[in-house]
């Protein structure tokens, strides 16, 4: 078997660490490859679902878990999110754990014209500390709206609305999704800043699991923030979060374009200078497609190398589109 054949398909074998199911698909041309509408009945009375938990630096994180499919699907998928014996025990091997406290109930659930309510037990106030706070509003939020029909959230608290929490958190009145994972000092960005999400690898204390991780950074306004957001993600993560990058730092972005639904990125050939191994080469893949698919109108991502199209060191072909992927971070290993 040639070698960059067989480099493919390890490479798309071992796409994520928690799975051997990838992130990326090509784009041949099919109707079926190139709808980006998620497969969410993996078996029978199974629905692939997103979760976020939080890992060892307090950091939000992607999961997808398949669920299995019950009348009111949502609020089974909150009552995952709760700190009990059995998700501690599933997450704890992977450095991740639960964000809601335990005990925490939920007491009722409405979803009407885009907006989620839920009603919380008491119990979702026994938070130590503002960031754990922070963390369980927006599990509960980005969790909720993975799901086609919830835009946003409203929360209570035994049947009163949650304006604030007992460690300072104010929430508004409706909440969305908004500045995950924000980088420490980036609040005090001036005017003239907008936010982009930038994904770097993170990996559990013992290295045995690795995964992706959504960051905020804040960055100034530019015409061209898909480039903007690439150059920010060859800098890398901030220092103390427990992240890293696999792209060379002397990488330059030579140009990013949108064409229909499909985001080109020229790079410089100091991307290839990567040090090799194809989990390496993965991540550098995985990474910038993450980053461009939080772009509105991406359904697509092609990667060029000094304006071509060819091959990465490990055997990655760079010839056709991959595609935006529907789940991060699968956890069944």
């Amino acid at each position: 078997m040639p070698k960059k054949v067989a480099a493919l398909i390890l490479i798309l074998l071992l796409a994520f660490s928690f799975t051997a199911c990838g992130l990326l698909k090509k784009d041949r041309g099919d109707a079926s490859s190139q709808s980006s509408e998620p497969v969410q009945e993996t078996q029978a009375n199974m629905r692939r679902t997103v979760f976020y938990f939080v890992n060892e630096h307090d950091l939000l994180v992607p999961v997808t878990k398949d669920i299995p499919w019950v009348e009111g699907i949502a609020r089974a998928a909150l009552e995952s999110l709760v700190d009990t014996p059995e998700i501690r025990a599933e997450l704890e091997p992977r450095g991740l754990k639960p964000p809601l406290p335990p005990g925490t109930r939920v007491l009722g659930m409405t979803i009407r014209d885009g907006l989620a309510k839920v009603d919380f037990s008491r119990e979702f106030l026994n938070l130590n500390g503002k960031t754990a706070e922070q963390n369980a509003i927006q599990a509960v939020v980005y969790t909720l709206t993975e799901f086609p029909t919830v835009q946003k959230v409203q929360l209570m608290v035994e049947g009163k609305p949650l304006k604030k929490c007992p460690n300072g958190t104010v929430l508004e009145d409706e909440l969305q999704r908004e500045k995950i994972n924000l980088e420490p000092g980036a609040a005090a960005a001036g005017n003239g800043t907008v936010p982009v999400t930038l994904y770097f690898r993170a990996s559990s204390s013992d290295g045995n699991y690795t995964y992706y991780v959504p960051v905020t950074r804040m960055v100034k306004k530019s015409d061209n923030l898909m480039k903007t957001a690439l150059e920010e993600l060859i800098k890398g993560p901030a220092e103390g979060m427990g992240l890293s990058s696999a792209i060379p730092t002397d990488t330059r972005v030579l140009d990013v374009s949108l064409k229909d639904n499909e985001a080109i990125a020229n790079f410089s050939k100091e991307i290839e200078g990567y040090g090799g191994g194809v989990d390496t080469e993965q991540a550098l893949v995985n990474t910038i497609v993450l980053t461009l698919s939080e772009f509105p109108g991406v359904e697509k991502v092609t990667l060029q190398v000094e304006g071509k199209s060819g091959v990465l060191p490990e055997g990655t072909m760079l010839d056709t589109p991959i595609l935006k992927p529907a789940y991060i971070n699968p956890a069944n290993i």
